[in-house]
């Protein structure tokens, strides 16, 4: 390898706990809340639960927002979550994938820059060290569009630290034959390939 970049550690510290602190009313439309009145319990587990996924995904890459021309967000956040439930996608490690999906086929695509790509995706490696209880020890991403890869890694010491890298190789893995792929590896290193899979819905 001769390339490796150490994402900032604050990117870990946002994933697990969102701060639900978003007072926004904009939510209340006829696709979603306005079907509700406002005061009842379902119109409230849904605002809570839009508000989380806003922070899940702004608080992280609040880039985004800027990109949407708009203070709230919304004009990305919006149609994204119309899209995910319309295609049934779980929002679990690869929540940040299906929203740089989305936004390739959205009228934001030409204006994505390289700096919120990595975000996203590295974003989706960190959500994998924080959530995976399994027993890899790392998960590598990469795309058909970019030659690095991204590696999240779990903590394997008492005062060590999850770490999310950008690893830069000097023999490029085979490109996914999907828009991205990803494999997890059993070591702290990564030292083998074992083929792309797809991203899982």
């Amino acid at each position: 390898m001769n390339g490796r970049l150490i994402f900032d550690s604050d990117l870990l510290n946002l994933l697990p706990v969102p701060h639900p602190v978003w007072d926004h009313q904009s939510l209340d439309t006829p696709d979603w809340q306005g079907a509700y009145p406002r005061h009842t319990r379902a119109y409230v587990r849904l605002d809570l639960s839009f508000r989380v996924y806003w922070h899940t995904l702004y608080d992280v890459c609040p880039e985004l927002i800027g990109l949407s021309g708009q203070p709230d967000g919304l004009p990305i956040f919006r149609p994204f979550m119309m899209w995910a439930e319309k295609l049934q996608l779980s929002f679990n490690w690869t929540f940040y994938l299906w929203v740089y999906c989305w936004l390739l086929q959205s009228e934001f695509a030409t204006k994505l820059t390289p700096e919120i790509v990595h975000k996203l995706i590295a974003a989706s490696a960190a959500r994998w060290a924080v959530m995976d209880r399994g027993i890899n020890s790392g998960i590598v991403i990469g795309g058909s569009d970019f030659p690095e890869v991204f590696a999240g890694w779990k903590q394997h010491a008492v005062d060590g630290r999850r770490e999310v890298e950008l690893i830069e190789l000097d023999e490029p893995l085979p490109k996914p034959e999907q828009w991205l792929g990803y494999f997890t590896v059993p070591q702290f290193e990564l030292d083998l390939f074992p083929g792309w899979s797809e991203i899982p819905q």
